[in-house]
Order: C-alpha cells, then structure tokens, then sequence
C-alpha cells in the first residue's frame, strides 16, 4: 500500500527563484521532483514581479497533450502570491544527461534541442489558445523591458572595452524598436529561460524543465537564447545559421506556414539582440548569488556579447 507521505532530500542544483527536492513514498516506485518558492525575500521579489509559477503551471497544462515527450508530467501544481510561491509535484527525469551551462553544450547537443524545441513551436504556432491561457505574459523577453533602469549598473560591474560600452549605450532604443516589431511577428509558446541547465537529454528525446519564464512571443527568442548562451565553444556565423536552419526546416516540417526563411532569420536577429538585455538586467545580481553565479554572469555576459558580434548586431 501507497504511503501519502512523501520523504524529501534536497537535489543539487539551487534555483534562484524556487527550490527543488527530490520526493519519495513507501511503495511508490516511481521518483518525483518537488518544486516550491525560495525563501529568500530579495529572489521572492523577483518571482512575485515575473509571476513564475504561474507561468510554469500555464506552461504545464498547454503541453499535456505531448504526453511527456518534451517535459516531465505533472502530478500537481498550485500558485500563491500572485505566483511568486507555489507548489508543483513532477516526474523525476530519470537516465538522462544535463549538461552545466558554464560547461555548455556540444554542437550535437545543441542540435538536438533546436529540434526539439521547434516541435514544441509548431505545436503552437500561432494557436489561440495561448492568448486564453491563464498567466502567460505576452511578449514578456525577459525583463527586457527594464533595461534602461539596469544599464548603468551593468556597465560599473561588467568592465567592458571603451567599443563595447559604446554599443551597449545604443541599446534602450534599439531594443524598444524591437520590441515594437516582434508585436506584429508570429507568435508560439516560448521557453523563456533555455539554456542547458533546464534541457534533459534522454536516447530518444529531448525534455525541458524549469518553464516559469515562458510566454507567448517570439519563438525565435529561444533559439537565441540556446545558441548565444549554452554553444560549449564560440559559434561562428555560419554554425549560427546552420542551427537556424535546422530550427526552420523542422518548423515547416511540423506544418507551419507562411513563414518564409528571410522574415524568419530577421526575426532571430532581434532575438539575438534581445539576449543582450538578459546580462544587463541579471548578471549584477546573478554574480552576487554565489561563486558559481559570479562564473555565471560573466560566461552569459561574454556569450551573448560574441554571438551578437558574429551576427552583425553590434
């Protein structure tokens, strides 16, 4: 007989908006995750203002119907505090690898989750279900738009050359722009947050956890996002371009039409200027977290400041 009580360790990775555990009952074979709130006031602010369980259950009901292939099952999820607290109850991920993103991703790896996530963008492509789903933002990169406020403190801790400095003051204005744009582009079901922290390689598949900052948007966002911040090794212009490719074909495959490959890779370059802001507005408080988050928040901040050199954004 099931015990309901569940016995709950710590996992090893520390969450900067929430905390997981690994969850087990007498006689329940099967491993869980549980996923609650942190409880440290300054990261409680930043959840409460992104809303992130409440994203990540919106999140988790839209994909029920892939049955587990691209994230694990939830069991149970509830939102407190205007989604800045909560509780989801999931699957364990079991005989899978999950690659360190200060470690990053091998271009095999990476290929595998462009794949991935673009069925999951197919799925959604422009599907009105989105618009009705409870607690995802729309078009919410981010907190691009807080990059204004956050510029001058990024720019005292980053130590950028005099030329990099110089672009990064262009920025607010290019990135409203973009902003503006992305508005009238198609839009899909985003991850938000993909990086090779939250991707889980099994034999056959590709899982993505930790989706409380997804949204509906601009799904090149999350190649983007992958590519500019998890590549193991710099990516050159023509491997930034293969993996687009490689995400585009797999969209037409999955019946997306409509959305021909030069409205496409403009949309991806928006997106890759839109990584950008992520430092900016994360890496100061990021380096404070932790040794490791202070290794964090300069790799990110170098990724994405190379991979907007390579594409020409800068």
């Amino acid at each position: 007989m099931k015990s309901s009580r569940f016995a709950l360790r710590p996992t090893r990775s520390l969450g900067f908006l929430s905390q997981t555990f690994y969850a087990t009952r007498t006689g329940d074979p099967k491993g869980y995750i549980l996923k609650v709130g942190t409880n440290i006031a300054e990261r409680k602010r930043w959840a409460k203002e992104l809303h992130v369980f409440d994203r990540e259950l919106a999140a988790y009901h839209l994909l029920i119907p892939f049955r587990g292939k691209h994230s694990p099952h939830l069991y149970y999820g509830a939102s407190a505090d205007h989604g800045s607290d909560g509780l989801l109850l999931m699957e364990e991920i079991k005989k899978a690898r999950n690659i360190d993103q200060i470690r990053g991703l091998e271009w095999k790896d990476l290929r595998s989750a462009v794949l991935a996530i673009a069925q999951v963008h197919a799925q959604f492509w422009n599907s009105p279900a989105l618009k009705k789903a409870k607690g995802l933002p729309l078009h919410h990169y981010m907190r691009a738009h807080q990059l204004k406020q956050n510029l001058p403190r990024f720019l005292r801790w980053a130590n950028l050359s005099d030329k990099n400095k110089d672009l990064f003051s262009t920025l607010p204005d290019r990135v409203l722009s973009v902003l503006a744009r992305l508005k009238k582009r198609p839009f899909a079901l985003v991850h938000g947050d993909l990086r090779s922290d939250n991707i889980f390689f099994q034999r056959k598949t590709v899982r993505f956890i930790d989706w409380g900052l997804s949204f509906v948007g601009c799904p090149a966002f999350d190649l983007a996002r992958l590519a500019g911040g998890s590549s193991r090794n710099p990516l050159t212009l023509m491997q930034h371009v293969e993996l687009f490719h490689l995400w585009h074909r797999e969209l037409l495959r999955h019946k997306v039409r409509n959305y021909p490959s030069h409205e496409a890779w403009q949309d991806y370059r928006d997106a890759v200027l839109l990584t950008l802001t992520i430092p900016v507005t994360n890496a100061p408080t990021l380096a404070k977290f932790s040794a490791r988050g202070h290794k964090m928040a300069k790799v990110i901040t170098t990724r994405f400041i190379f991979a907007s050199h390579q594409l020409g954004i800068l």
